[in-house]
């Protein structure tokens, strides 16, 4: 009986942030700007690699600046997960734990299709998209459901 009291009156007085339309804090705008960055550097690295073909120092600048961008994120994105409360922390492992089984799974059998003719050489990129859409496809059905 004490407990369901408390609970109420913890209900009661609890602080809703009532005039935000977009929850987007400074934490989720940072991971989104290195991210951002990370992606941007790259593509304009693989661009400048491939139509300038620079000089070595130039090369590994161009390596170095999307890699520093992506710890960035790295780091930032698991210091958020500090501030995550219980069931968002759930939700981001089950869309995490969907994308690392799924690409597991893909990699796995790969070989067995590759050797039957259903598909062709395996690129870098080919794995990424598929680990990024089951990381999205992964927040989206925990999200649906624990929500």
């Amino acid at each position: 009986m004490l407990d369901k009291e408390y609970s109420l009156l913890y209900i009661m007085i609890m602080e809703h942030d009532t005039n935000a339309t977009f929850s987007c804090s400074k934490a989720t705008l940072a991971q989104t700007l290195w991210l951002l960055a990370t992606a941007l550097t790259t593509s304009a690295g693989i661009l400048l690699i491939a139509l300038l073909k620079p000089s070595l120092p130039i090369r590994i600048l161009v390596v170095a600046v999307p890699l520093v961008c992506g710890v960035a994120y790295t780091f930032r994105l698991l210091g958020d997960f500090v501030r995550l409360d219980e069931l968002q922390l759930r939700i981001h492992l089950e869309a995490a734990a969907t994308a690392c089984l799924g690409v597991f799974l893909a990699v796995m059998v790969y070989p067995v299709f590759r050797i039957a003719g259903f598909v062709g050489e395996l690129q870098p990129y080919y794995v990424l998209f598929l680990l990024v859409g089951l990381l999205l496809f992964g927040y989206l059905n925990a999200n649906r459901r624990y929500r």
